[in-house]
């Protein structure tokens, strides 16, 4: 198929809900993936630091994702459904064990991040006896009903009917709420609830805020969380949909912390590309519901574990939690905090490998219109760049944890000319 065909065909027939022509009319057709690079029909490469909203965290076409699929292809069995068990689902079980708190034993798959938190939502209901939900602002967590009620942004809320009489919204660490004053809401807010009693089934949180512009709630607020959490015996859940499997530096987001929460939720770059999620916690939330209180029928598949296996080892093998810390973090600090002294540019946020640079007109307003040029011009010189923030307001780099130096200079360097040229 031609690309103008593909175009044609996606233009006329795809919900106009997607993001597909959301920046450019004629985005590039990628037929071939390599590494950190896409490349069109003809040959041309863009380097990728968008990463599939930050699911392909090894690159595109990595032997050892190439291996599994082909190893699962070889058996003949593409799903057998949950009813039955299949040593790549068990084989994933093993490998997230060895990553996760030691009282997390039990694990639940489903197919996306959103309805990973669902399934969490529904475990600690169930759990608990209580329907109360506590999230937090600026926190993103997915687009299905129950996880759109935790998620922040008006835009995105408003034409739908949602859970807010059973959830309140606490602030996050950031811009005018230091992590005292967020401790000091959630603290009240619990008594609240305990006098009430009507106290939470679940606290559901994010330890770097990264679709909202990489804000972290820093490791003094989860520590603090954690503690009035327990205090109160309020499930806490971590959601590492986006943060999770190394884009930190570590395995997760919250291991900075030492904290140890009742629940973590992973997804995206867990598989490398294919639908697949996971909720992970103790036997008390998913040792014991009955079979069948929470299923879906790809949950498990196949390949999708094997990619996934594929991908854990291939971060323990090859070190690449270091690759982010003494490599790419590294680069990215040297070359993109200077930005902080031209005009217009409000902050430069940085967690492990990604990177939010945040735009502000003459009168302190969020400049959406600015982030998305740069990611325009971006385009045009065959780099992927990422968009984010509360407003739209960030440019976002989300690259390959296996990204070389190299590459990453050299883009980093055509970024700040471009950047320059437009302060």
């Amino acid at each position: 198929m031609t690309p103008d065909h593909t175009l044609r065909l996606t233009r006329d027939h795809e919900s106009t809900s997607a993001n597909t022509f959301r920046l450019v009319p004629d985005p590039p057709v990628f037929v071939r993936g390599e590494g950190p690079w896409l490349l069109t029909a003809d040959g041309t490469r863009y380097l990728d630091l968008v990463c599939g909203s930050a699911t392909t965290s090894l690159g595109h076409g990595h032997p050892a994702h190439l291996a599994a699929l082909q190893e699962v292809m070889a058996t003949g069995i593409m799903h057998t459904g949950t009813r039955l068990p299949s040593p790549f689902r068990a084989a994933l079980y093993d490998r997230l064990l060895a990553i996760l708190p030691p009282e997390l034993t039990r694990i639940q798959l489903v197919n996306s991040g959103a309805e990973a938190i669902e399934a969490a939502i529904k475990s600690a209901q169930f759990a608990t006896g209580r329907s109360r939900l506590v999230a937090f602002d600026g926190g993103y967590h997915g687009r299905t009903l129950g996880a759109l009620s935790l998620t922040s942004g008006d835009r995105i809320r408003a034409p739908f009917h949602l859970l807010e009489a059973s959830i309140d919204i606490l602030p996050y660490p950031g811009p005018g709420v230091t992590p005292d004053q967020a401790l000091a809401a959630a603290e009240t807010l619990f008594a609240q609830r305990f006098e009430a009693r009507d106290l939470p089934a679940l606290v559901l949180v994010e330890a770097v805020q990264a679709v909202s512009g990489l804000y972290s709630a820093g490791a003094s607020f989860l520590v603090g969380l954690s503690s009035l959490c327990r205090a109160y015996d309020i499930p806490l859940a971590l959601d590492e949909i986006w943060n999770g499997i190394g884009r930190t530096g570590r395995w997760f987001g919250f291991d900075y912390s030492g904290i140890y929460p009742d629940f973590v939720i992973m997804g995206k770059s867990l598989s490398g590309g294919l639908p697949l999620s996971a909720l992970a916690a103790s036997d008390r939330f998913l040792g014991r519901w009955p079979a069948g209180m929470h299923t879906s029928t790809f949950q498990g598949n196949p390949l999708a574990c094997a990619m996934a296996v594929a991908t854990l080892d291939t971060i323990t093998n090859y070190n690449l939690l270091g690759h982010v810390t003494d490599v790419i973090a590294p680069i990215m600090a040297a070359a993109l905090e200077p930005l902080l002294n031209l005009p217009g540019i409000s902050d430069v946020r940085m967690a492990g490998a990604q990177v939010a640079i945040e735009f502000r007109d003459p009168g302190g307003q969020p400049d959406p219109a600015r982030a998305v040029a740069l990611q325009t011009r971006l385009l045009h010189h065959h780099i992927l760049a990422y968009g984010g923030g509360r407003s739209g307001e960030c440019l976002m780099l989300v690259p390959p944890i296996t990204l070389a130096a190299e590459p990453l200079s050299e883009a980093l360097s055509k970024l700040k000319e471009l950047v320059e040229s437009t302060a």
